[in-house]
């Protein structure tokens, strides 16, 4: 009876050991990656014109950003349902926040293992995706990069397409919402 005791009790502690290890706030860490509720990293980018503009120029209104490439097939499939979406939600009068903004980061520039690109105009390439797709905000950035830009590197991105939408004070809300789920939380927002 003692040696069952025994074993239940340890099986007990590794069980509670296993769900605190799982949820790392408990033990006063982050997870990997970025959560609902953090505050989301600013970094500065390049538009396709040269300028440099900020993730904290668009504090104040509701930020969809969303990590892209022009040779990601699943991400040129969403750009309809990302256009939609700011079509009927750009001008709308929110809550607590001075409208809705679109900021795509493109990974595009890709290399080898060796550092060789494998695509032979990425600049182009991206330019073209955004003309081709109809992505009509004004907030296009790339470092040109591939997975190896700073910005892909804060936000932890290793898939595309992957989404964050920002609040008003900087504030991951959501992360990686599609279609009707897309247009569903930020309309919620709105007045």
């Amino acid at each position: 009876m003692r040696k069952i005791s025994t074993t239940l009790f340890i099986t007990s502690l590794l069980l509670c050991f296993s769900f605190i290890a799982k949820d790392s706030r408990l033990l006063g860490t982050q997870a990997q990656g970025l959560n609902i509720g953090d505050k989301a990293p600013n970094f500065t980018i390049e538009s396709p014109e040269g300028l440099e503009f900020s993730l904290t120029d668009y504090r104040g209104k509701i930020v969809l950003l969303d990590f892209w490439a022009s040779w990601c097939g699943p991400c040129r499939k969403d750009n309809p349902n990302i256009v939609s979406v700011y079509n009927k939600l750009h001008k709308a009068a929110f809550k607590t926040a001075d409208g809705f903004e679109v900021l795509s980061i493109s990974l595009d520039g890709l290399t080898d293992r060796r550092g060789n690109q494998k695509q032979e105009n990425a600049k182009l390439d991206w330019t073209n995706a955004i003309s081709e797709d109809g992505l009509v905000w004004k907030g296009h950035g790339s470092e040109l990069k591939g997975w190896k830009g700073e910005s892909a590197k804060q936000y932890h991105i290793n898939s595309i397409p992957s989404s964050f939408l920002i609040d008003e004070k900087g504030i991951i809300i959501a992360k990686n919402l599609k279609g009707p789920a897309l247009y569903a939380t930020i309309k919620r927002l709105a007045e």
